[in-house]
């Protein structure tokens, strides 16, 4: 009996065409499709590009889904980098308690959903004719890759779509390898083919334009090469320099983003109708106290005292039904992140704002960003709150001066302030650290899946302890490093998630840090 993963390979790819044919002929013979992959072979373009729009959407667990992007990310990166907090209570993973039935679905969008019809393109774009197609495609397999890669550490990866019984995983440092070498590859590819057309309103972040694939393939690169910096620092080097040199995102229409629309909806939106999280008293302490003007663009005063309000982390239930964490107490998403927004409210990928703070932390390990740190941090600072919409440039320079610090939420559990740096740029090389990583903590936000990695890797922003966790392999006051592997794998491929404990450097649980989660 061949694989799992390979059958849920041959399956989406027959779901696909149902979608992008309207017709029933996938269907009638959908028993045939799932045992000959040969009858998927003769695929034109339309059906390619169209394969492409799935591989998008279910890469960021987006769509069509009421319920992928809550399971596989809000629940668990969202909190995990402090974005916010729990305030239901039937939820524990605000505790660290990894509830395996919900993660799966990302395991289930990456390699059902998304990775299938990526394959397929790879396959089916081979000719000189269809080489930005595919150099696409390769771009943002690493997305969907690196996403992956980050919240398990081992996963199968160079195995993918074999046909076995047994799917291996590869270490992580082997698949980041794999991952630099095809970013430079593609976007070598692209450039040489760089007026070719690819994928049209098929592609629904760029909408076909190349030059856009090339600037965020560059920063992703980027974004990769700091990832790294601490365990193989020279690489680290020589692959952000490569990366500036080839050109980052840099204008507000580098920034990427989902379209939505019809039966595609921002993921976000549509779970924050739950009321089942509020802001976290980290963001509280951050935005509260630096008057930071996305305030308003993130969150929403309470209900009941117009003031802005968050929760800690890690609440039990008792402490979750206390008054003063009541969600009419306390600050929910702001009206352009409610279910109201959720087919104008296009969904966050990446944007051009991280790349500069990406240059700004290059330039302090002494790296050649095309700039100096501060001046990189201020116009990353500048960039994020454009994207947000504050364009007064006496309130963008007042507040890149600000020698605000942040405050002291107070609340339930007479909550400090969480650090003391302001956002006016020190003069101390380690303060500069936490503030170029602070502010760019705010500016992904709400994409908690690079929040949290980036938290794991610098040790920046700095977080409250939980108030409580029920993991015992993670204390209160301490970060969880991972997810561990998944028993809806163990079920699957058993031999392979055994083996690929050996390649962790620790045990199967959610305090063995990755690979690159070396320093701190």
């Amino acid at each position: 009996m061949k694989h799992q993963i390979l059958t849920h390979f041959r399956v989406y790819l027959c779901l696909s065409l149902v979608i992008l044919t309207i017709g029933s002929g996938c269907t009638k013979n959908y028993s045939e499709l799932n045992t000959d992959p040969t009858r998927l072979t003769t695929l034109n373009s339309g059906d390619v590009k169209g394969l492409f729009t799935n591989a998008q959407y279910m890469g960021m667990y987006s769509g069509r889904s009421s319920s992928e992007y809550q399971y596989a990310q809000g629940f668990f990166a969202d909190l995990f980098a402090q974005y916010s907090a729990i305030t239901a209570t039937f939820d524990p993973t605000d505790r660290y308690n990894i509830a395996q039935e919900w993660i799966q679905e990302q395991w289930i969008a990456t390699y059902t959903k998304s990775l299938p019809p990526l394959m397929s393109i790879l396959k089916e774009t081979k000719t000189p004719e269809t080489k930005a197609l595919n150099s696409i495609a390769r771009i943002w397999k690493v997305f969907v890759m690196h996403r992956a890669t980050d919240y398990y550490g081992p996963i199968p990866y160079s195995k993918i779509g074999s046909d076995s019984t047994v799917v291996s995983y590869d270490s992580q440092k082997s698949i980041y390898l794999d991952l630099f070498k095809e970013l430079k590859e593609a976007t070598d590819v692209l450039n040489a083919n760089i007026a070719q057309p690819s994928y049209g309103d098929k592609d629904v972040i760029y909408n076909g334009d190349n030059r856009k694939w090339v600037r965020f393939a560059n920063t992703l690169r980027l974004r990769l090469a700091l990832r790294i910096s601490d365990v193989e620092p020279a690489m680290a080097k020589l692959e952000a320099e490569a990366a500036v040199a080839g050109g980052t995102m840099a204008e507000l229409s580098d920034d990427a983003y989902l379209k939505v629309g019809g039966v595609n909806y921002n993921g976000y939106n549509r779970q924050s109708g739950w009321n089942e999280f509020r802001m976290s008293s980290t963001m509280e302490s951050v935005l509260g106290g630096y008057d930071d003007p996305r305030m308003s663009k993130f969150w929403a005063p309470s209900v009941n005292t117009g003031k802005y309000a968050g929760v800690r982390n890690g609440m039990n239930v008792a402490e979750i039904v206390a008054p003063a964490n009541d969600p009419d107490n306390t600050s929910g998403p702001s009206d352009a992140l409610l279910p109201g927004s959720m087919f104008k409210t296009p969904s966050t990928v990446m944007y051009s704002a991280e790349a500069y703070f990406l240059r700004a932390e290059g330039a302090l390990n002494g790296w050649n960003m095309g700039g100096a740190a501060e001046a990189l941090y201020e116009k990353g600072i500048e960039m994020s709150l454009r994207t947000w919409g504050i364009t007064d440039n006496a309130t963008i320079n007042s507040y890149i001066k600000s020698t605000n610090l942040p405050k002291a939420p107070g609340g339930y559990f007479n909550t400090p302030a969480l650090t003391d740096i302001p956002v006016k740029f020190s003069s101390v090389p380690e303060k500069q650290r936490e503030q170029i990583l602070t502010q760019k903590w705010i500016a992904l936000f709400p994409e908690g899946h690079e929040a949290w990695a980036s938290i794991r890797r610098s040790g920046y922003p700095k977080l409250y302890p939980l108030v409580h966790s029920d993991n015992p392999d993670v204390p209160a006051n301490k970060i969880i490093r991972r997810i561990p592997f998944l028993n809806y794998d163990r079920d699957r491929n058993a031999a392979a998630v055994k083996a690929a404990e050996a390649l962790l450097g620790g045990p199967d649980n959610a305090a063995t840090r990755l690979w690159w989660d070396v320093k701190h």
